[in-house]
């Protein structure tokens, strides 16, 4: 490097030396880049300078001007649309230090037009332009609405997580709504890690039945879940191990979760869960009463009650059952009402063998609904007992463990969603099924 280069990059690198409009605007043409470099880092520059660098035939230039915090809006619209990705993925990351001290409202020029540049940027075609702007804007209060649900919903899911995850801009409605479009389970799991997820967002991501946004809400214990929403988790747990450690230690578990919870996890997990030091003093006795059951089973002693589906299932005890319920039948109590009762209760050989009996279908078909949770077998059943759409819909829940996300529900005139020829294919189906072990036995 030449003496007087040297030398008039050092001036230009200099914070104190001032450098005037004529003197900027000779170096703009200056045929060394390294000279142009030095003068684009300036913070001191005229805006009508850092124009004319934003269109310098070097990207290295452009990128300086786009990172400058003297550059000026009209300006930006057009490193925006720079050539160059570097560029544009610069300047989304400078704005993102610029827009919280903004006055936002749509009097303001300079508003307007940074909304336009943050515009161009979020329909950028290459989702790394997109992804350095979600991440500069990710944790701003008051970044543009229409902005961040527009990266909240893109298709790229490195764009769309750091806004679902952080954003505070987004509303319970938004996330709903991007829950009910039916997004990646990358993109719930996002949701479902927010600070603070409301109730109706929480039954939102437990509808869609994704195991994995599940297991992130339970984790979640900043997370709202209402006793409902928490029940219909606590029905199909059993079957999905990665819930049962966060449902221990879920905070402000209610008693009644826990007496539930405890009939289906490990030894490990019933021993932390009968530790806790926040239930009353009935479910720390029902606890520690199983937990002892559990040191019997281990020292040989008498075993613990299986659980709750094999329960339900054991062959002895739907007989039983069946006859209970035959029994009732003839003396006209088995009747809807009474049914919807015992659902409420959850999954047990009465409710089994009770619906077999309404339905006129042998128990083992039912049992082999509820077995393997289909909500078409259970509609069939629904509908072959005289159930409405609506009870169908709990009958479902509570009794086949249905997730909820996977319920059918009621059409909008109230009847089955389905035809009944449909409704009797299923219960044939069923009973087919069944037949062998009926034989067998």
């Amino acid at each position: 490097m030449s003496p007087a280069k040297a030398r008039l990059i050092h001036l230009l690198e200099m914070p104190g030396h001032k450098v005037t409009y004529e003197q900027a605007r000779d170096l703009l043409d200056h045929p060394d880049v390294e000279v142009r470099r030095a003068l684009a880092s300036r913070a001191d520059l005229e805006p009508e300078i850092l124009f004319f660098l934003a269109r310098d035939s070097d990207a290295s230039i452009r990128r300086l001007v786009a990172t400058n915090i003297a550059t000026p809006e009209k300006t930006s619209l057009l490193l925006a649309a720079d050539d160059d990705a570097d560029v544009r993925a610069d300047l989304a990351q400078r704005l993102g230090r610029v827009v919280p001290g903004l006055d936002k409202t749509e009097a303001d020029k300079t508003w307007r037009t940074v909304h336009q540049v943050l515009t161009l940027l979020v329909r950028d075609q290459l989702p790394r332009v997109r992804r350095v702007l979600a991440e500069a804007l990710k944790c701003v209060p008051d970044a543009p609405h229409d902005i961040i649900n527009k990266l909240a919903r893109d298709p790229e899911i490195s764009v769309a997580i750091p806004v679902l995850e952080l954003s505070p801009v987004l509303t319970d409605e938004d996330l709903i709504d991007i829950i009910q479009s039916g997004p990646l389970t990358a993109s719930l799991i996002a949701i479902s890690r927010r600070v603070n997820v409301g109730e109706e967002v929480s039954n939102a991501i437990v509808g869609t039945a994704d195991v994995d946004a599940i297991a992130a809400l339970l984790n979640n214990q900043s997370a709202q879940i209402r006793e409902a929403t928490l029940d219909a988790i606590i029905d199909t747990a059993p079957v999905f191990p990665s819930w049962h450690e966060p449902l221990v230690h879920r905070r402000q578990l209610p008693g009644r979760a826990a007496l539930r919870i405890a009939t289906f996890v490990a030894d490990t997990l019933l021993k932390q869960l009968a530790a806790r030091e926040d239930f009353d003093a009935a479910t720390t006795s029902a606890l520690a009463h199983i937990v002892r059951q559990k040191l019997k089973r281990e020292e040989g002693g008498p075993t613990l009650t299986p659980d709750p589906l094999s329960a339900a299932l054991d062959p002895a005890a739907l007989t039983a059952a069946a006859a209970r319920a035959s029994d009732l039948a003839k003396a006209g109590k088995l009747t809807n009402g009474a049914l919807m009762k015992l659902a409420q209760d959850g999954l047990s050989s009465m409710s089994v063998a009770a619906l077999a009996v309404k339905a006129s279908v042998p128990v083992e078909a039912v049992a082999e609904v509820v077995r393997s949770a289909s909500a078409k077998g259970m509609l069939a059943i629904a509908w072959a007992g005289d159930f409405t759409a609506d009870q169908a819909e709990v009958l479902q829940l509570k009794i086949a463990r249905v997730m909820p996300g996977q319920i059918i529900k009621p059409r909008s005139d109230g009847w089955f969603d389905a035809t009944e020829a449909e409704l009797e294919w299923q219960l044939n189906m069923f009973k087919e099924t069944t037949e062998p072990k009926l034989a067998r036995a």
